[in-house]
């Protein structure tokens, strides 16, 4: 995914909707795209500061991958804060310098992103599925291990994309420059192109709905069975007992969540790109243009919502936000003498 550059609507369109069409991607690109990074940085920025600071959420293997994919979709966001920032009239992502490592970054970025959510989700599906596997499979050990591999393997996939790529200058205009590719490259961009949309979209995306699909499947029978279990207790209960302490169990419901929110906001855009690369089409009509500047923006909520999954899905990491906010603190402070005469009386 690169988010480096966009454009707009077609000159070939009449007047009127050119107008009305460039109205509407000026409030989304000036005033919607804001809101996202900007809410996205700060929900992200405190959720990695929450689990690193925790001691609890530092064992856990599912933090090592929740804290990746944080740190992934934060560089995101500043690769649209970039785009955010040329809307205006800056084109900064255009320098010659800035061009080659923010387009280098998204594509690292955009790849770890969604290779640390299939993470998140496979260890769920051992959670679910496979409960007993729990600690001999989610270990952090593994967890730190498969998170630095994937980061060396991002680094070392996409080294091609900033020697393919440079700030050229564009016709008719001695001043203007654009991040664009290097014509001479043109067969080893279409190399690129191909090898991305392969690993950040068709297989992971088929890995997410295939472990979803299976855990959905083992919820549903989940709570069939609980329906129709008796009162008596047996050793069964006590080892399913036991299997619900632990921490990778208690998170479980809520890493589930986070994976289908992200399969929903970016399977759409995903489809409409599938859809338009399948039928050739380069050229998008007006309808088509306005469908995929939503889907876009939906999917870019995705690197802005986990912080709010979290706060929804999980006690303890509420209970970190409570312990951590300055706001919550002195609420507490003030109440506490109430609640000792309280408990006192």
């Amino acid at each position: 995914m690169n988010v480096s550059n966009f454009s707009f609507p077609s000159k070939d369109l009449n007047s009127s909707y050119q107008t009305d069409s460039l109205r509407v991607y000026r409030v989304m690109y000036e005033y919607v795209l804001p809101i996202i990074v900007f809410v996205g940085l700060a929900g992200n920025i405190s959720s990695i500061y929450l689990i690193l600071f925790d001691k609890q959420m530092r064992k856990v293997s599912s933090s090592v991958f929740l804290t990746s994919v944080l740190a992934a979709d934060t560089g995101m966001l500043m690769s649209l804060f970039l785009v955010w920032i040329e809307s205006l009239g800056y084109p900064v992502n255009h320098l010659p310098a800035v061009c080659r490592i923010n387009v280098y970054l998204t594509y690292v970025f955009g790849f770890l992103s969604i290779w640390y959510v299939v993470c998140i989700t496979v260890e769920t599906f051992i959670t679910i599925c496979h409960p007993t596997k729990i600690k001999q499979m989610c270990t952090l050990f593994r967890a730190r291990a498969v998170a630095v591999v994937l980061l060396v393997t991002a680094l070392v996939l996409y080294a091609v994309a900033p020697i393919i790529t440079e700030a050229q200058g564009v016709p008719h205009s001695n001043s203007t420059k654009m991040c664009l590719p290097i014509a001479k490259y043109a067969h080893l961009l279409q190399l690129v192109y191909y090898a991305d949309l392969v690993l950040t979209l068709l297989v992971p995306f088929a890995l997410l709905i295939i472990l979803l699909t299976f855990m959905t499947v083992a919820i549903v029978r989940s709570i069939k069975r609980k329906q129709q279990r008796t009162i008596k207790k047996t050793n069964e209960d006590y080892t399913h007992s036991s299997i619900r302490q632990l921490p990778q169990v208690r998170v479980a419901k809520m890493l589930y969540i986070l994976s289908v929110s992200v399969v929903f906001l970016n399977i759409p855009s995903h489809c409409f790109k599938l859809k338009s690369l399948i039928a050739e089409n380069t050229q998008l009509s007006e309808k088509e243009s306005f469908i995929h500047l939503l889907l876009l923006f939906l999917s870019y909520t995705s690197f802005t919502v986990k912080f709010f999954i979290c706060t929804a899905c999980s006690k303890n990491f509420r209970k970190l936000i409570d312990e951590h906010c300055c706001f919550a603190r002195v609420i507490r402070y003030h109440t506490v003498p109430q609640q000792t005469m309280e408990t006192s009386t």
